[in-house]
């Protein structure tokens, strides 16, 4: 970030012109004394000036603003969300120009988010800009920084925004094909499971077999795999899922097991955001603690979604997780290798 001033709720930071302009500033007054020539005292005067001036606009451009964030009510890790930014400038007759927005997220500074040109006197001005949270659980984003180059582009003055809000971001969602592969079939004889048949759903991915049509190929698991494989489909009618995720780790857990975990974490909230938004399937979930029981409906996804946000890795335990009904489709995710 380089050399920054602060004072109370301002700072001051010095962009790479500015750096050069201080050192040509103090160059020439060293000249100026060294030699008492006038020329030089009379030029050092206008860079100084040039400094002062700097200050007293900067200070005008960010003064009298006041800033409103509106965040979305649902948020994924690693997707960028957009949020609505309105700066209003409260000052009866002067504008506010070159501003940019920074936000400090646990504690980074995130800037270059949003950038207005003009907000003029007693006008409001709104502007979308796309923010992405690196991780699932709670995020703190606190006093965001408002900024200028105004007007010379010397130096950055910031304003602190005494604001603060407390984000929890969903897991992150990945493709419903990539989750596929980890289906594997409930008891048999159930009455409200999925079943093969020539429906439009994919009910599974299994290796190619004589006497399978070349339409039901699916390419994506056939290059991952290097072998063929198919897509079977699924009778029409409502289906019911069950989701295990083993949160258990080894003890000594490395961070290959921590990452398989937090990949069966997304995977979980993906499953579940892919089969609850199609409205045709009642989706449960179960770990060694929680239980949530098949149902339909947003309340029922976002229920999920939350604990899934802030589920963490036990280490050592070795419990199984609390039994699925046995007429739905079971999905196994264990991060033990």
């Amino acid at each position: 970030m380089g050399l920054q001033i602060s004072i109370i709720n301002r700072f001051l930071r010095f962009t790479p012109e500015g750096k050069k302009y201080i050192f040509i500033s103090i160059a020439v007054g060293f000249a100026a004394v060294n030699t008492g020539n006038n020329l030089l005292y009379l030029v050092l005067a206008m860079l100084l000036s040039l400094i002062i001036a700097s200050g007293f606009l900067s200070e005008l451009g960010i003064k009298g603003l006041e800033i409103k964030r509106s965040f979305p009510a649902h948020i994924f890790a690693r997707t960028p969300c957009k949020i609505l930014l309105k700066i209003t400038n409260k000052k009866k007759y002067l504008p506010s120009f070159s501003l940019e927005l920074e936000e400090q997220i646990n504690g980074e500074t995130k800037g270059g988010l949003a950038y207005l040109f003009r907000v003029s006197p007693k006008k409001t001005e709104a502007q979308v800009y796309e923010f992405s949270f690196p991780r699932r659980g709670l995020h703190k984003l606190h006093e965001p920084r408002l900024i200028t180059r105004f007007p010379f582009g010397f130096f950055i003055k910031g304003a602190r925004i005494k604001a603060s809000h407390e984000i929890l971001a969903y897991p992150q969602l990945l493709p419903l094909e990539e989750c596929l592969p980890e289906l594997s079939q409930g008891e048999e004889g159930s009455q409200s499971r999925p079943h093969k048949g020539r429906g439009e759903d994919i009910f599974a991915i299994r290796d190619y077999l004589p006497g399978d049509t070349a339409r039901d190929i699916h390419w994506r698991s056939t290059a991952k795999r290097a072998q063929p494989m198919v897509k079977e489909y699924e009778r029409q009618g409502m289906k019911r899922v069950h989701i295990v995720l083993y949160t258990g780790v080894p003890k000594k857990a490395t961070p290959s097991d921590l990452n398989l975990f937090e990949t069966n974490v997304s995977k979980a909230a993906s499953l579940v955001y892919h089969f609850l938004k199609r409205h045709d399937f009642l989706v449960g979930l179960s770990t060694e603690e929680e239980f949530f029981t098949p149902q339909r409906g947003d309340n029922h996804l976002y229920q999920i979604l939350r604990f899934l946000a802030l589920v963490e890795a036990q280490r050592g335990v070795r419990k199984h997780p609390l039994s699925p009904s046995v007429d739905a489709l079971k999905i196994v995710l264990k991060a033990e290798r």
